[in-house]
């Protein structure tokens, strides 16, 4: 595992310069939030680590696969959650039984055990993005993309599921690189964050958080002048 080095990246969208010669590096076994308005380009970024789009310059770092959590769940319909999970295993773990093990002990951790057995049109939005979770955790990857996962949620299951979410990385050592407009979440998980501005592209202010995740509270005094730098950062994007 290797941190994520992105050199002299460039991108376009529908023929406008999203990117230019842009350079970041996202800190290996954390999780790096990437705030900014909507639009500004952190979808594509994404979309160029996880090789969906097109781009010049280098990215280093995903070359072993990405595991990759979109703001819908993705799930295959017409399978249960169990089969949706046991799917991405199969090629890496040939082991029914070890499959089985690992589902049902990230199931427990992310509290779907009850609905395995379920179609994904037959469980909450909020168990179907779990499972969602569950399978880019599962999936053998060194790197896990997530795009505004919990933006449909409401505050309650929000933050019991990005504790969730903390307490996989720190069991996976993932490098997470999570993009999201919300200064909540990112004060919640982030490591690193970076504040995206447009035309093109250019972080504007980054930091770290060095307080434990699992352990954090919105209304902690240590986190205002984070929240206060940010909110300043983002309204003058």
């Amino acid at each position: 595992m290797k941190d994520i080095i992105i050199k002299n990246f460039s991108c376009s969208y529908e023929q406008k310069t999203i990117f230019q010669n842009f350079d970041i590096t996202f800190e290996q076994g954390k999780i790096n939030v990437v705030l900014g308005g909507s639009g500004v380009g952190k979808t594509t970024l994404l979309n160029a680590m996880a090789s969906l789009k097109s781009y010049e310059g280098s990215i280093e770092g995903c070359e072993g696969g990405v595991s990759y959590i979109f703001q819908n769940d993705r799930l295959i319909p017409s399978i249960s959650v169990y089969k949706n999970l046991d799917l991405i295993l199969k090629a890496v773990v040939k082991d029914k039984r070890v499959r089985k093990e690992m589902i049902e002990s990230t199931a427990e951790a992310l509290e779907i055990s009850d609905v395995l057995k379920s179609l994904p049109s037959e469980i909450s939005g909020g168990q179907a993005q779990r499972a969602s979770m569950a399978r880019a955790f599962l999936f053998p990857s060194d790197v896990l993309l997530l795009d505004e996962p919990f933006k449909a949620l409401d505050t309650s299951l929000k933050a019991r599921l990005i504790n969730k979410f903390v307490a996989l990385q720190r069991q996976s050592k993932k490098t997470v690189v999570f993009v999201t407009h919300a200064i909540d979440e990112c004060l919640l998980c982030a490591d690193n964050y970076f504040v995206f501005a447009a035309n093109p592209v250019e972080v504007v202010l980054k930091g770290s958080i060095l307080s434990e995740k699992q352990e954090r509270k919105l209304t902690d005094k240590n986190l205002e002048d984070t929240r206060n730098q940010l909110l300043k950062a983002l309204s003058e994007c």
